[in-house]
Order: structure tokens, then sequence, then C-alpha cells
């Protein structure tokens, strides 16, 4: 029978708490993630713009964002589909933060876990056509759903998809992406993005960098 070991990383957390004005939980989070120094700790929690990675490395972002400037203009009105998980739900208050800040006509649909399963659904791609909606958003999903984005398009909606989750291949090995207008994902085997494995969220704050920038 398997035996599990937990690896308790030490640190003196109280201190860490103390120095940086954090509870004792997030100290012992920041050294699981391998923050020893103060130095790095530091660096961590105050991370500026110019230490991030180019957000224009991901494939599609700027076709994105074009679509999306035409849409905010023409006033379209606006959905974003995410998911019910954690990184789901960041990454559509992070859309719709944004998107609300520049004075879009923009919601938000999460998908039921029983009734609508993962990602966009077709029953939530004719709810948005009956809404009205002209425009879609996936975040945290939506690089599977090419029967779902194909739906959408063939009634006349736009949709860009933004994802982070592994891209289906076909038997060639070459990506089999949905047919959106957009397609927003660091594993795309034509990103240069260097850190494949971010997630959902974060491709929602780079693609939202890009429209600020």
């Amino acid at each position: 029978m398997s035996k599990w070991m937990i690896s308790a990383k030490k640190a003196d957390f109280n201190r860490i708490a103390q120095t940086f004005h954090l509870s004792p939980i997030t100290a012992r989070l920041l050294r699981n993630r391998g923050l020893v120094e103060e130095s790095e700790i530091a660096a961590y929690l105050n991370c500026e713009e110019g230490g991030l990675r180019d957000p224009f490395l991901l494939p599609d972002v700027e076709r994105a964002v074009s679509i999306l400037q035409d849409k905010l203009r023409e006033k379209k009105k606006i959905r974003i589909i995410g998911d019910y998980d954690v990184d789901g739900i960041c990454s559509s208050y992070i859309l719709w933060k944004v998107l609300n800040g520049l004075q879009a006509e923009v919601d938000v649909v999460l998908p039921h876990r029983i009734r609508d399963g993962y990602g966009i659904s077709t029953l939530l791609v004719d709810q948005a056509k009956k809404d009205g909606v002209d425009t879609i958003l996936t975040c945290d999903n939506g690089i599977a759903a090419r029967d779902q984005v194909k739906h959408a398009k063939e009634v006349g909606m736009t949709v860009i998809v933004s994802d982070h989750h592994d891209v289906p291949k076909e038997g060639s090995g070459e990506d089999l992406l949905p047919e959106a207008d957009a397609v927003v994902n660091p594993k795309r085997a034509d990103s240069s993005y260097p850190f494949h494995d971010i997630c959902g969220a974060v491709v929602a704050f780079k693609w939202m960098q890009v429209l600020l920038h």
C-alpha cells in the first residue's frame, strides 16, 4: 500500500508575516512556491508590469483586441462565458472588470455544472442569441468547443476564444482549433509565449493588458 508523505517546507512564517504584513498562512504559501529570501518575496509581492512577460507574444491576441475595439466602438452587446471553477470565475471577472470600466454593454454567464456542463454549450449560445448578444468571449474554456463555436458563427455571432487548456490535435498532429474569430491560447503550436502553463485568468489578464495598452 502506498504511503503519502507530506513535504513540509520550513521557515519562520511568523517573521515573514510580520515583515510583509501578511497572515502566517500566506507566508507558508509563499514558502511553498519556493520563495525563501526576503528580496524574492518582496519582488513577488510587488511585481511591476515591466517584469511580466510580453502579452503580445500570445497568438491571436492583437486580432482579438482589434475585434473587441470595434465592438466597443459600435456599442455591441458582449457576453462573457466562463466556467464554474475558480479559474473560470476569476477569468470572467477580469474580463468583465475591464470591459465594464470601458463602458461596454457586457454581462457574464457561468455554466451550471449539472445542467450545462463544462464551458460554452449550444444551449448557452442559443440563449445568448435570444438575448440579443452580438459577441461571445469565452475564458478558461472554448478551445475544444468546435461544434458550439461553429453553431454560434452559423447564427451570426462573433466569437473570441481565450483558454489555456490543451489544444486538440488532428491525426497529423496539427492544431484542431475552433473556427472562432480569434483564438488566444498559449498552448497553440504557433504560440511565441515563453510559458505555456499559465492559467485561464492569466490569459484573460494578458489579453486585457493589450486592450489597455
